[in-house]
């Protein structure tokens, strides 16, 4: 029997052949052959011409949104914008290295704060450019269209292992996590024969949608046998999953380099790649 990994990214400019970096962190404890792992590429939903090499024509081939569902898009993003505000205060107020920022006790105003970048460096800039952590996943939040044809490029690699023999694991990043939770809840009744071993979640977003998703009961998709999430410790998305959702193993680990969200494919990562993951799918 054989082993098929699924690697699911995050929101980004993603083209095929993303996850080459990611392969070469996580095989140095799986040693696996190159054949074996496969990659969800659905950010072409959204730039599908980016991905065919015209960078000056990005962003055509989108679906559109409807006026409620843009309506709809511009609230969602108001929303989780705020909730990783304010999580990104609580971060910011219990690491050490923070401390003293804003002064002997003095007030410091929301846009000293966060409207100027200058002012900032504790976290990544995120609050000038919120789409380096919403990106257009808001409209998959809010669009039935974008859902689907998103979850379709999960799918696309999903399907052909049903049945196959394969010891498959999907190991899913940030909004990926969305979407391969998503998919899965879908392929239950679609794929009978699809067996997955492993659910890797890495720096999920999960607890930050729930509410959003189609399925609000947190269960663990039938046809998968363990749920593992992990977040690194100052990751400003991701966090623990239980108990609302139904993962059997939940771990908060070191944060490598200076990206903690990021910080799962830092080569030699051990309490991720070899500790946590490696140990999972090796059995």
């Amino acid at each position: 029997m054989g082993h098929r990994i699924v690697w699911v990214h995050g929101i980004g400019q993603h083209q095929a052949g993303y996850s080459a970096a990611w392969e070469r962190a996580f095989n140095a404890y799986l040693d696996f052959q190159h054949e074996e792992y496969l990659e969800v590429c659905w950010d072409t939903v959204f730039t599908g011409a980016r991905a065919l090499g015209e960078p000056s024509a990005a962003g055509l081939g989108e679906i559109p949104l409807t006026p409620a569902e843009e309506a709809r898009e511009a609230e969602t993003r108001a929303e989780l914008t705020t909730i990783l505000q304010a999580r990104a205060s609580a971060l910011e107020a219990s690491a050490p290295a923070a401390r003293g920022l804003d002064g002997p006790g003095g007030p410091v105003e929301w846009s000293e704060r966060y409207g100027d970048a200058r002012a900032r460096g504790f976290l990544p800039d995120w609050l000038a450019n919120p789409d380096a952590y919403l990106g257009d996943f808001t409209k998959y939040l809010v669009s039935g269209r974008v859902r689907g044809a998103v979850k379709e490029r999960a799918k696309e690699q999903l399907r052909p292992l049903a049945d196959a023999g394969h010891s498959v694991a999907i190991i899913a990043h940030s909004w990926g996590t969305v979407v391969a939770y998503d998919s899965l809840l879908d392929l239950e009744a679609e794929l009978p024969g699809l067996r997955i071993a492993n659910l890797v979640t890495l720096g999920s977003p999960l607890w930050l949608v729930r509410r959003l998703l189609e399925d609000r009961s947190g269960r663990k998709p039938g046809q998968t046998a363990s749920w593992i999430n992990v977040h690194a410790r100052g990751d400003l998305v991701g966090a623990y999953l239980k108990p609302a959702f139904r993962v059997e193993w939940d771990y908060a680990v070191p944060s490598l380099g200076d990206d903690a969200h990021g910080s799962y494919f830092v080569p030699g990562n051990e309490a991720v790649q070899r500790d946590i993951v490696a140990r999972a799918i090796l059995g």
